[in-house]
C-alpha cells in the first residue's frame, strides 16, 4: 500500500509516496505559502492531486501545536495563519477523509524511538534544530505529550528569566539554525542575507577560528538547554535533528559543552548522551507515516 506523507515547515513543503516498507519511491517539495491559509489549502490539495489514485491517505508532520480537547491549532509555530483553525478538518475538506496530522517534532520522537537512534531506550528525547528547536520525549516506545500536547515545546524553554516578552530570551530563538548561521555570517565577516548553512559549516570545518568562536558560543547555550531537559525527564540518550545535525563538527562541540557543565558539578550525576538522529531530515516524514499506520492500520503504538 501507498501512502503521501508530508512534512510541512517554515519554509517548505517536502513530501514522499511511501509504502509499508518505509520506501520513499518519490520525493519533492513546494514552497510553503505565506499569505494564509485558503493558500496553505491550495498547496496541501495540489499536492494530494498529483497522487490521489494511487494513496490509501494523507500523514502530515506540522510545527506548532493542536490542542487534543478542542482539535484547534492552539500554537501556530511557523503558520501563525493557522491559529484557532481546526487544521484536520479545513484539510479534509478539499483532499481525504483519511488524514491524520501530528506535531513535527513528535513525528521526528516517534520515527526515532521506533526506527531509530531511541529504539530500545527506558526515556528519550529528541531536538531537532531548525526555525526553532522542536522537541519530544519518548517513554519506552512511545511519544509522551503531556495533558494538552505541549510536552517536549522545547523552544519555550527561557534561557533569561528576566526577559518575559514574547520569544526574547527563548530557547527556540537562541538555539535556532538561523541564529547559529546569522553568527556566524558576522563572525567572519559575511551577509547575513546570502550566507547558509553550508557556508557557515564550511568555515567551521575548515578551522577558521572566527567560526569556531561562534560555534562555541552557540553550542555552549544550545548545552545548557539540554542539560535542564537531562535533569527534568533524565533520559537515556537525547538525539539531535534537523539539517545541522549532519554536520559531526556541532554534535561533537555539543558534548564538549555538556561535559563542562558537569566537570562544574561538584558531585556525580548522570549525563546526557547526545547523538544525530539516525534518519536526519527525513524523521518527520517517517514518524508521520507510522502515526498513520498507528491510527488507520492497526499498529500497536499509542502516544501518552
Amino acid at each position: 500500500m501507498e501512502y503521501l506523507v508530508l512534512d510541512v515547515g517554515g519554509s517548505a513543503i517536502k513530501y514522499a509516496l511511501m509504502n509499508d516498507e518505509l520506501e520513499m519511491l518519490e520525493k519533492g517539495k513546494v514552497p510553503t505559502p505565506k499569505d494564509g491559509l485558503e493558500e496553505f489549502k491550495q498547496a496541501v490539495q495540489s499536492i494530494y492531486q498529483k497522487y490521489q489514485e494511487r494513496v490509501d491517505g494523507i500523514a502530515m508532520s506540522l510545527p506548532g501545536l493542536i490542542n487534543k480537547h478542542t482539535r484547534l491549532v492552539q500554537v501556530p509555530g511557523a503558520l501563525e495563519y493557522n491559529l484557532g483553525v481546526d487544521i484536520l478538518a479545513e484539510l479534509q475538506s478539499v483532499t481525504t477523509n483519511r488524514l491524520t496530522i501530528e506535531n513535527d517534532a513528535k513525528c521526528a520522537a516517534l520515527c526515532e524511538v521506533e526506527y531509530g537512534s531511541l529504539k530500545g531506550t527506558d526515556v528519550g528525547a529528541v531536538c531537532i534544530i531548525g526555525s526553532g528547536i522542536g522537541g519530544g520525549v519518548t517513554i519506552g516506545d512511545k511519544v509522551f505529550t503531556g495533558t494538552h500536547g505541549f510536552a517536549g515545546e522545547f523552544s519555550y524553554l527561557s534561557t533569561d528569566w528576566t526577559k518575559q516578552v514574547g520569544f526574547e530570551a527563548k530557547w527556540g530563538y537562541d538555539s535556532s539554525a538561523l541564529y547559529l548561521v546569522a553568527s556566524i555570517a558576522h563572525a567572519v565577516g559575511e551577509d547575513p542575507k546570502t550566507f547558509d548553512g553550508m557556508k557557515a559549516f564550511e568555515y567551521c570545518n575548515q578551522g577558521d577560528e572566527r567560526a569556531l568562536t561562534a560555534l562555541k558560543a552557540y553550542t555552549d547555550k544550545l548545552a545548557m538547554g539540554l542539560f535542564n531537559i537531562q535533569a527534568t525527564v533524565d533520559p537515556d540518550k537525547i538525539a539531535i535533528g534537523g539539517g545541522i545535525s549532519q554536520q559531526p563538527i556541532l554534535i561533537q562541540t555539543i558534548q564538549e559543552e555538556l561535559d563542562a557543565i558537569y566537570q562544574n558539578i561538584p558531585f556525580e550525576i548522570p549525563h546526557a548522551v547526545v547523538e544525530n538522529c539516525c534518519y536526519y531530515n527525513d524523521s518527520n516524514l517517517i514518524g508521520a507515516l507510522y502515526n498513520y499506520l498507528i491510527m488507520y492500520q492497526g499498529v500497536k503504538n499509542e502516544n501518552i
